[in-house]
């Protein structure tokens, strides 16, 4: 209900303005709300950095991890304790789970999705990953019910966008396109295409 309440990368639509966020922490928490406020404030491929470089290593439990906010907000770091980057992980993949038939049934143009079905390319190996790593992470709860949940969504899918892969969120907004020209320019390694293309063709992990 409240995880995209001051607007996200993907959605930017309805939104509080930042000034009310102690409101939202007296509804629900300082713990709730700061989780919900990540959830707007970050660039996705930075979290996706952190999912593909977990390797199941038990030493790595006591490590923050860093996040970064989205280029047009600063790009400013944001550190989580291992507990508050599992349930992030865990609300990014349940939101998406939740969202990704829905979002298949059409075309997109802010997302590039050309036809319906190709909003399951979307970050699609991160969300694989997020569904191992909570399954091992999380174990006690949720070994079973989260492969078996991303299966059963995925395998809704056409075989005829399996193929295609997404790895970043395209800019929702000038700000948003200016920002990632900027980093191209200083070098940044930025795919152009950022919709959904053959596997083979894409030329960057997350």
């Amino acid at each position: 209900l409240f995880h995209s309440i001051y607007g996200t990368e993907g959605f930017q639509g309805f939104s509080l303005p930042l000034s009310e966020r102690s409101v939202v922490q007296d509804l629900i928490g300082k713990e709730a709300e700061r989780l919900c406020w990540i959830f707007c404030m970050v660039d996705r491929s930075t979290v996706d950095h952190t999912v593909f470089s977990w390797d199941g290593d038990s030493s790595e439990r006591g490590v923050d991890y860093i996040f970064r906010a989205r280029p047009e907000l600063g790009r400013f770091d944001m550190h989580l304790s291992y507990e508050e980057w599992l349930d992030f992980i865990e609300l990014t993949l349940a939101d998406w789970m939740e969202q990704v038939q829905g979002a298949a049934e059409k075309s997109s143009g802010i997302f590039l999705w050309k036809k319906p079905g190709e909003a399951y390319a979307y970050r699609r190996d991160a969300y694989k990953r997020m569904s191992e790593l909570l399954s091992t992470e999380r174990a006690s709860r949720l070994s079973e019910v989260v492969p078996a949940m991303h299966k059963a969504v995925m395998d809704t899918e056409g075989e005829e966008t399996r193929h295609l892969v997404q790895p970043r969120t395209p800019p929702m907004s000038n700000a948003a396109l200016s920002a990632l020209a900027a980093l191209r320019s200083a070098g940044e390694e930025i795919p152009l295409e950022l919709g959904p293309v053959p596997r083979e063709e894409c030329s960057s992990t997350f």
